[in-house]
């Protein structure tokens, strides 16, 4: 085990930091016991003291408490899970242990540039709005939904981050200070200006709506310094999308502006009816889709209608999780394809995380089926690109060279398979530790080939 890595308890190896905000930090951690990858969730260090607690402190402590049990009683698909937790009045540093979730949140996404098409800025946000509809049926308001809070994902969307969200039907303790704005200024709906404490599951339809709006457009409906946001959202009318979008469903501006609208009561009457309106513009698109594609050649995958009966079309997220769903049923052969050409379409957008993600998960596929030579073409071509693109301890990139020597070994070509494996060996152990599966198996490896060379 890398000495350098900060364990908890003797069980959790914090390896780098994947998040943190005003409260605490989140790790990507390895749970030696279990041996599998976790986000654990810690307080800054800074707003613990070592001696007598403030205020402030059994506060924040509180929060933290609340807010892992409050997740761990949402049992949805689109929330992430909690594992385990050390929350006690005693316990010099608390933390939560939840699922990790592979992916990017939306905020890196826009940041990078990527521009979402309208049928995938709709699927986003339905997915979103379905978490929604789950939150608010269990009584809670997020009160801080924004793109860095929500992670896309190869299964899907996930919401994370409930450090403030609040129970306005329950009676609970105020865990805020009274007047404190909370909420990120770009995405705070007009109530959370006026009345924090007085926010409703209205307020979370109102930052969905802001979201979406930047996902049309590339940008919020309002920008600029802490005063001009709250202008904006308390006595301005964002610039219909129309205006900036002429092609933009007239359906669909009229929605996300009811979303925008200042009197709570103006928007949509739940997340639950929100989703369905998201929905009925997503099959609507699909016709219109597919009708256009009927009257040109074709020249290339037409989507297969959905099973339900009404046609759909899929967006490459969407496809990238069916063929995830595919691969873990061990259905190689059929998600082979698939790969192949969302790998294609996705350096076509220019998004090159996902289209090394598809290629390596293609060449994964020739190795499940067996085409050896075939599959060390396939990781060896993508290792070419990602050692001039990525860092050395890059895990997609370590994955993809461990892969190449394993095949090598397959091969035959046991020299050069024990060389690659002695060069990777050293990193592996650096980066993931020695209980690490992959590290593990590239020991096995090692102590295989050199046994018969």
């Amino acid at each position: 085990m890398n000495a350098d890595f900060r364990v908890l308890d003797d069980r959790y190896q914090l390896r780098y930091e994947i998040g943190h905000g005003a409260m605490g930090q989140v790790w990507h951690s390895y749970d030696l016991e279990l041996e599998r990858h976790v986000a654990l969730k810690t307080i800054h260090a800074a707003r613990l003291a070592p001696g007598l607690r403030s205020a402030e402190e059994e506060m924040l402590r509180e929060r933290f408490r609340r807010e892992a049990r409050l997740i761990a009683r949402l049992d949805h698909h689109g929330i992430p899970a909690v594992y385990d937790a050390r929350l006690g009045a005693d316990v010099a540093n608390p933390y939560i242990v939840m699922e990790l979730v592979p992916g990017e949140d939306l905020e890196r996404v826009l940041r990078g540039g990527r521009r979402f098409s309208v049928t995938e800025a709709v699927h986003v946000a339905a997915r979103i709005s379905e978490v929604l509809a789950h939150l608010h049926a269990e009584g809670v308001v997020h009160r801080d939904l924004k793109p860095a809070n929500v992670m896309v994902t190869g299964q899907g969307v996930k919401v994370i981050d409930l450090g403030v969200a609040a129970m306005p039907r329950a009676a609970q303790a105020r865990l805020t200070e009274a007047g404190q704005l909370v909420g990120t200024c770009a995405y705070m709906s007009p109530e959370q200006f006026d009345a924090p404490s007085l926010v409703t599951e209205h307020s979370d339809l109102y930052a969905l709506g802001c979201m979406l709006y930047e996902l049309l457009t590339g940008e919020p409906p309002f920008t600029g310094p802490l005063t001009a946001l709250m202008r904006g959202h308390c006595d301005h009318t964002p610039k219909p999308l129309g205006d900036r979008c002429p092609d933009i469903d007239p359906a669909l501006d009229q929605l996300v502006m009811e979303c925008l609208a200042k009197p709570p009561g103006r928007r949509p009457s739940s997340a639950h009816s929100l989703k369905q309106r998201l929905e009925h513009i997503l099959d609507a698109h699909a016709v219109i889709a597919l009708r256009s594609a009927a009257a040109r050649p074709i020249s290339g995958r037409t989507p297969a209608p959905a099973p339900s009966g009404g046609p759909t079309v899929t967006p490459p997220v969407v496809r990238t999780a069916d063929a995830l769903t595919l691969y873990d049923d061990g259905r190689f052969e059929a998600a082979l394809p698939e790969y192949l050409s969302l790998a294609a379409e996705w350096a076509h957008a220019g998004d090159e995380g996902r289209a090394a993600d598809c290629q390596s998960k293609a060449a994964h596929c020739l190795m499940r089926m067996d085409q050896v030579e075939q599959a060390l073409q396939s990781f060896s071509a993508l290792a070419a690109h990602l050692v001039s693109s990525r860092p050395a301890d890059d895990l997609l990139l370590l994955d993809t060279q461990l892969q190449i020597a394993l095949l090598l070994e397959r091969a035959g070509q046991s020299q050069r398979a024990l060389a690659a494996l002695a060069h990777l060996y050293p990193t592996l152990l650096d980066v993931l530790g020695s209980e690490a599966p992959p590290t593990a198996e590239a020991h096995r490896a090692l102590v295989r080939i050199r046994r018969t060379v």
